[in-house]
């Protein structure tokens, strides 16, 4: 009974190393089989707790657009006679901000006027832009070049400024008896506060 045993014991062996020898892939193939895992993921079968998210809201728009901000132009100057060459019209410039141009009628009087108009079309700051030297300097395009054509630059300096604001730059050559402005360029322009 003991050899009948032992016998039955060594054929189960024998058949355990057989199984496991062919699960390996046996001989030389075994260093080079990659066995097959299987990962089991468990999950919570609870409910969920949700999370409240932030919407993104709209930031507000206290200003007008800039496009807005310049009133009827009382008296338009013919490009031949007064050009605006920055800013651009609806450009953001940062303070201060540098007003150039051209006129063909500066050397006449040495000076083109400048007026800062706020919204509520308030003169908030007159300045003179006295007419610079001409050497080196090319005229822009459709401006009349005569022996008065000078260009002029100024920067516009404003302390009040605290969040980007229309303004609409008049840029002009005279006024008649009453002040009102003749012969004007009108640049309406966003004010960005300085750093």
């Amino acid at each position: 009974m003991a050899v009948r045993t032992h016998a039955t014991l060594a054929v189960l062996a024998l058949i355990g190393a057989c199984l496991l020898f062919a699960s390996c892939g046996g001989g030389d193939d075994a260093a080079s089989a990659t066995p097959e895992l299987s990962i089991n993921v468990i999950t919570s079968t609870g409910s969920t707790t949700p999370r409240a998210r932030r919407s993104a809201s709209p930031s507000p728009s206290a200003t007008a657009t800039p496009l807005d901000v310049c009133a009827p132009n009382p008296d338009p100057a013919p490009a031949s006679l007064l050009q605006i060459l920055e800013p651009a019209p609806g450009q953001q410039v940062k303070i201060p901000v540098h007003v150039r141009g051209w006129s063909s009628t500066i050397g006449e009087t040495g000076t083109v006027a400048l007026g800062v108009v706020d919204d509520h079309q308030n003169v908030v700051q007159g300045i003179n832009l006295p007419a610079e030297p001409r050497e080196y300097r090319v005229a822009p395009p459709g401006l009349d070049v005569t022996a008065n054509t000078y260009p002029f630059a100024a920067d516009v300096v404003l302390n009040d400024v605290t969040v980007p604001t229309p303004f609409c730059l008049w840029v002009y050559l005279s006024t008649d008896d009453q002040g009102h402005a003749k012969q004007v360029v009108q640049v309406p322009v966003v004010f960005l506060p300085r750093d």
